[in-house]
């Protein structure tokens, strides 16, 4: 049962279509169910006609004993590759689509952004439609009035609010719709994508909103692809895959097991008490025993697999504590249990909110690639530099095959999510920048 701090619960929602065959089967398959249960028709006879008419099409299952819940002032994402379900989630959590079973809890007044320009007339100019979209949400026309200076200043598009809608670019749409649910003042925000087409500084408007409102107990629901804004943002994730509920936890974990449903192949996970003794010349420091991380974000076909990291400085002696200006590297020990050609590392640093500071895959850098041969232990040697600035930062490394073209992996053999933690301390009494990382930037004057 849901407490008073949670204001969404979804219980077992599912949502199914009937897919038909032709147009005439969609009118012929309800008319023979009504002729069956008159009571004319015998049972035996009735079910047969039932049966029948359920083979003129197919039944697709959009949504499958999906159930979470959210909890007030918590952001809430929910990811998946396109078709897992996302969309016709948020349409049931918005009230714009009705679930074919299960039950969904909404408290609170609800602002949804689900589709790029699905809220507006075309026809109308911006102002008609912000007072259209007022009354919507059972604004009065003083109290829309009373408003409507901060709506236009928060859409910042000038003269165009007196122009119809059907003029403006994506971008100016996304502004007004945006700012019109500031009329509602939500408790809970729905966003599905939309922000994708706005620019930096829109963006950061949003983001400042955002914030803002959470502070003061908004929750807000975004499905987005932008992964690195889901582990930055985002407290917990929920994973669709063919829409079925994959992971419902932590949103690190949740974008690597995303990582995996981009695979070709999926090979089965082999876990730690599984790997065999190591052979060939390279060994372990000091005989340690692998897997030298705390972490369970690990994911991959394993065909080889990561079992040890070092992280080195400058003398080449393990440190995990830095400071600034000093270099940075990292020895990584990879064993293959099957022959693996093309093998490539990935790696990404992201600091303690987990925005993404940096990362390479040595794909990317057209660097040679790793035959591994099975049973073998190799070692794979990362320079991270001299140039991060004070803070605490994670470490993910990924054992990849190919790229689809957009920097993601066509194969992951082996991922794991923080597998280890660098301190960088300043240096002096004033750092010689401020942010993640010196750019080496210089300023002069003519």
């Amino acid at each position: 049962m849901p407490d008073n701090d949670t204001n969404i619960t979804a219980d077992r929602i599912c949502k199914y279509y009937h897919l038909w065959a032709n147009p005439v089967d969609r009118i012929k398959a309800p008319l023979w169910r009504q002729i069956s249960k008159t009571s004319l028709v015998p049972g035996p006879i009735a079910r047969m006609i039932d049966r029948h008419a359920t083979r003129w099409g197919r039944e697709v299952r959009a949504l499958d004993d999906i159930s979470f819940q959210v909890k007030r002032g918590e952001t809430f994402g929910i990811i998946g590759r396109n078709g897992a379900g996302k969309s016709t989630l948020l349409q049931i959590l918005a009230g714009t689509l009705t679930a074919t079973s299960g039950v969904t809890r909404v408290e609170g007044k609800v602002a949804a952004i689900l589709e790029l320009g699905s809220a507006f007339s075309p026809e109308f100019t911006g102002r008609e439609n912000i007072f259209i979209q007022g009354a919507i949400f059972g604004l009065s026309k003083m109290e829309i009035t009373a408003r409507f200076d901060e709506v236009a200043e928060f859409a910042d598009i000038g003269e165009f609010i007196e122009y119809p809608v059907k003029t403006y670019s994506s971008g100016m749409a996304l502004r007004l719709i945006f700012a019109a649910q500031i009329l509602l003042d939500p408790d809970i925000f729905i966003v599905d994508e939309a922000l994708a087409v706005g620019d930096v500084y829109f963006k950061a408007k949003c983001s400042r909103f955002f914030e803002e409102k959470i502070a003061r107990g908004m929750t807000l629901i975004l499905v987005t692809h932008d992964l690195s804004t889901v582990k930055a943002t985002c407290s917990r994730t929920l994973l669709l895959n063919e829409g079925r509920q994959v992971f419902l936890g932590d949103s690190s974990r949740a974008v690597s097991l995303f990582h995996e449903l981009h695979n070709k192949t999926n090979g089965a996970e082999i876990g730690a008490d599984k790997i065999e003794p190591f052979s060939g010349n390279v060994s372990l420091p000091g005989g340690a025993d692998p897997r030298n991380w705390d972490t369970d974000d690990e994911v991959g076909s394993r065909e080889a697999e990561f079992v040890y990291c070092e992280i080195l400085n400058a003398e080449g002696n393990p440190c995990l504590n830095f400071s600034m200006g000093e270099c940075i590297f990292v020895r990584l020990y990879v064993r293959a249990r099957e022959r693996v050609d093309g093998a490539h590392v990935d790696f990404q640093i992201t600091d303690a909110y987990n925005k993404v500071v940096y990362g390479v895959s040595s794909y990317i850098q057209d660097n040679p690639y790793k035959n591994l041969e099975p049973g073998n232990l190799c070692t794979c040697f990362i320079n991270l530099g001299e140039r991060l600035g004070e803070g605490e930062y994670l470490l993910d490394v990924q054992l990849r095959l190919g790229d689809r073209g957009d920097s993601i992996a066509e194969h992951i053999i082996h991922r794991v999510g923080s597998i280890a933690a660098i301190h960088v301390r300043r240096q002096g009494p004033r750092p010689p920048f401020v942010g993640s990382a010196d750019l080496g930037a210089k300023i002069a004057w003519d």
